[in-house]
């Protein structure tokens, strides 16, 4: 497992990066966790919000320390099949390694959050490579369609969300490290069939994990 001084370390060089100009920083350092940090799961979405991880140091909590609703109950629903949890509250789980496509966030556009430019995800291209390295997950969850469009286009696969939707498990190379990777609607997201999708997927990742 890779030393807790490497975490650290990315950790600190997120929170105090200032490459991108159009992007607000996070508040608090990211909370290192222990268990999360050799987790077999590794879920990664588009970027912070406003608040969350931002001020809690937490990803999936808010600054109270509490999970954030609705989407952090719906993830967490189908992460306890797994025996993990995003809540902090559920002391028998396993927390699962959580992450960003990019680690600042984007202000709204709107009532939206902005979608981060080509730039600002090539300027957090190191880190996420870098933080799955570190892990060494066996899964790896894209979280809705910005973040796995984003992801992969990086990655030179330039498929649309649809497509990588039906296409789960395939695996992925970084370094010497194989990893199996999953596509989810956003917990948040009003997508037709979110709950089946949800079920499906937990299942084919259950029989991996076994």
């Amino acid at each position: 497992m890779a030393a807790f001084k490497d975490f650290e370390q990315v950790y600190k060089e997120i929170h105090s990066c200032r490459k991108c100009q159009n992007v607000i920083s996070s508040l608090t350092q990211r909370y290192l966790n222990e268990v999360a940090c050799r987790s077999d799961i590794l879920l990664m979405a588009q970027a912070p919000s406003e608040s969350g991880v931002r001020k809690s140091g937490i990803h999936w909590v808010d600054e109270n320390g509490r999970i954030r609703r609705p989407g952090g109950v719906f993830l967490d629903k189908y992460l306890k099949q797994l025996g993990y949890s995003v809540d902090p509250e559920a002391k028998k789980f396993a927390r699962p390694y959580t992450t960003n496509v990019l680690h600042c966030w984007t202000g709204r556009n709107g009532k939206r959050d902005r979608q981060p430019t080509s730039d600002e995800l090539q300027n957090c291209k190191p880190w996420r490579h870098r933080e799955i390295e570190l892990v060494k997950p066996r899964v790896l969850i894209l979280l809705g369609k910005p973040a796995t469009e984003s992801f992969s286009a990086a990655c030179g696969d330039h498929r649309s969300f649809g497509e990588l939707l039906t296409n789960q498990g395939e695996e992925m190379r970084f370094g010497n490290l194989l990893v199996r990777r999953y596509v989810l609607p956003h917990p948040t997201a009003p997508y037709v069939g979110k709950s089946r999708i949800y079920q499906t997927v937990t299942d084919m990742i259950a029989e991996v994990l076994k």
